[in-house]
């Protein structure tokens, strides 16, 4: 069963890593032989020995041995008899990028419409160790606009995506934040912690996030929280834009769109609204 649950991923972990270091790295090449060796596990050929790995991949027996080692105490194969099969580790990074699979599907053609109705660069970013990656964008036709990478990471405390996601993170991860410094990336970054804690109760309070001049002067991003079928923030929808625009002259149209936007990627996820509010109307 494993083999059928693990090929798209470990293609897609193949894609990440290689993308991690320059190709003479040799920290590289160990990863590059490791991911071959997973990917030689199959429904038909579930089981595999130092000699038929090394054989297959034309690589010497101490190499395999000491790769497959490695992946045994790493919990990504098991071992039994001399013989190999992939384990149990491999369900963890399965459901992780499983979800995050889904959120970069049911967003599409939400970005693609938020795009076409406001003319700005739209993202959708999750929170990784305190920073945040963008998973899924779509450009505006604009000639003047902001160029950023899927896979790109930012501080949270200057993006638009970022701020609606620290919005929802417990003290102890704000703290950390914190204690590793907020960075001047424009001149109106939010460098003093307190400033950062009043400005993350109010963003939770509108349900929505604004930047101005934080990450880059002259340009805005706006953000709203993504939620998924256990009422929990999983990632954001941000668009980003120049002042020049009309962003930057009524952002009040902007920010309705793309919380509508973010409640609408929610409920392909699974999220229900009226049940949240409900459970909301409980607690007080």
């Amino acid at each position: 069963m494993l083999p059928f649950l693990y090929t798209e991923q470990i293609k897609i972990f193949e894609v990440i890593f290689l993308n991690l270091s320059e190709p003479n790295n040799s920290i590289l090449q160990s990863v590059q032989r490791g991911l071959q060796i997973l990917k030689l596990f199959s429904a038909t050929n579930p089981v595999w020995g130092i000699t038929d790995i090394a054989t297959t991949l034309k690589l010497s027996k101490s190499t395999v041995s000491r790769i497959t080692s490695d992946l045994v105490e790493e919990g990504y194969l098991e071992k039994t008899h001399n013989k190999y099969r992939l384990g149990f580790s491999l369900l963890t990074l399965s459901g992780v990028i499983t979800s995050h699979l889904e959120i970069h599907k049911e967003s599409s053609d939400t970005l693609k419409s938020l795009v076409h109705k406001l003319g700005e660069t739209a993202h959708i970013a999750i929170l990784e160790d305190l920073e945040i990656t963008y998973l899924h964008k779509i450009e505006c036709q604009n000639p003047v606009r902001l160029f950023t990478n899927i896979g790109k990471k930012n501080p949270p405390t200057c993006t638009g995506s970022g701020k609606i996601l620290l919005a929802y993170q417990p003290e102890t991860a704000l703290q950390e934040l914190i204690d590793r410094g907020l960075p001047l990336m424009g001149p109106k970054s939010i460098t003093d912690p307190q400033k950062l804690i009043m400005e993350l109760q109010n963003v939770r309070k509108n349900g929505y996030s604004i930047c101005i001049d934080e990450m880059q002067e002259g340009i805005i991003s706006i953000g709203a929280a993504i939620r998924d079928y256990t009422n929990e923030v999983v990632a954001a929808v941000s668009i980003v834009g120049p002042k020049q625009r009309g962003i930057g002259k009524d952002a009040s149209p902007y920010i309705t769109e793309v919380i509508k936007a973010a409640e609408e990627i929610s409920e392909k996820l699974g999220y229900i609204k009226a049940l949240d509010q409900k459970r909301l109307g409980n607690l007080r």
